[in-house]
């Protein structure tokens, strides 16, 4: 039998944080230190599951990079320095030179600079990146949604899963491949918007397992349900078309992961503040449902409640 990875952090890992309350109970992708007010976020990622193996570090090191501070600016914080742990093969010093200028515009594009970390030699190329950032008062957690608030979702969904595919060579988009490749190489992370996002959001994390999962990490921590609408996910002007060309489905590319967008909730009376906020950043913000009292999460289409595939909904980790 498959072990999930929530059932690893609820039964087995949970109890080692000696109920310390700046692990916030292991239902966040961060650690708070509330009398520092700092807060630290790790993620790892290895070749053939988070990037493909031909990949060159210039294709891989803005997407995983970025996809590691994206947990620390959904919560409304700032990232200011990381720790590299690198797990690497048979490399060669062109390889290690393209993979430090590939860092080196990350850092600078974002502010960040390298704290210290480790090298291994490894069968498998793995990289670990941990990120500490600073935070005013607290950060905005998944467990402090409330009932009636509205969801909202920043920037456009399903580019990235669409670039992953052309990468691929699951399906050709012909013009259309080299923008779709592009966005999964570099979300475009919503830095700006986040900065503000303690003027009104309740609850937040970012979409990297896909809106469906991310959203019900939101309401299992918080305790409660979520009625979004399909109809009102925001896709680029691009997968618009091809949505019409009937070349693409929305049910199967909405939920897929690696969006980096920032997935958050808001009392209905911050709508004109929030509106104005996404015209001053320059960023797409789209109001898509709603929290409800029940702890079920619904997905409805044209008026009507669907079932969305598990397969559909997101990347699951399963042992």
């Amino acid at each position: 039998m498959k072990i999930s990875e929530k059932l690893i952090i609820k039964k087995y890992l949970k109890p080692l944080t000696f109920k310390n309350k700046d692990s916030l109970n292991l239902e966040d992708d961060v650690f708070f230190d509330s009398k520092k007010k700092i807060i630290l976020s790790t993620d790892s990622y290895q070749e053939n599951i988070h990037f493909l193996k031909k990949m060159k570090p210039k294709e891989f090191m803005s997407k995983i990079f970025r996809a590691t501070i994206s947990d620390i600016i959904c919560k409304g914080a700032t990232p200011k320095v990381y720790f590299l742990s690198l797990f690497l093969t048979n490399i060669n010093s062109k390889w290690i030179k393209n993979f430090k200028l590939s860092l080196l515009k990350e850092s600078n594009k974002y502010n960040l600079f390298l704290g210290g970390g480790d090298i291994v030699k490894s069968r498998y190329l793995g990289i670990t990146i941990s990120v500490i950032g600073d935070v005013l008062n607290k950060p905005i957690l998944r467990s402090t949604a409330n009932i009636d608030d509205d969801i909202y979702t920043t920037g456009n969904l399903g580019n990235s899963f669409l670039g992953l595919q052309i990468y691929k060579k699951r399906i050709n988009l012909g013009k259309f491949n080299a923008y779709y490749k592009k966005l999964y190489i570099k979300p475009d992370l919503p830095i700006k918007f986040s900065k503000h996002l303690k003027k009104f959001a309740t609850s937040s994390t970012d979409i990297s397992d896909g809106i469906i999962n991310d959203l019900k990490n939101i309401c299992d921590a918080s305790k409660c349900g979520g009625l979004i609408s399909l109809d009102a996910i925001p896709f680029s002007k691009n997968t618009i078309i091809n949505l019409k060309k009937r070349k693409i489905s929305k049910l199967n590319i909405f939920s897929r992961g690696d969006d980096y967008q920032i997935l958050f909730t808001a009392n209905k009376k911050s709508r004109k503040m929030i509106k104005k906020l996404s015209k001053l950043t320059s960023t797409k913000v789209t109001r898509i449902g709603k929290i409800t009292s029940k702890k079920l999460l619904k997905l409805t289409h044209k008026g009507r409640v669907i079932n969305l595939p598990l397969n559909k909904s997101g990347y699951i980790h399963n042992f």
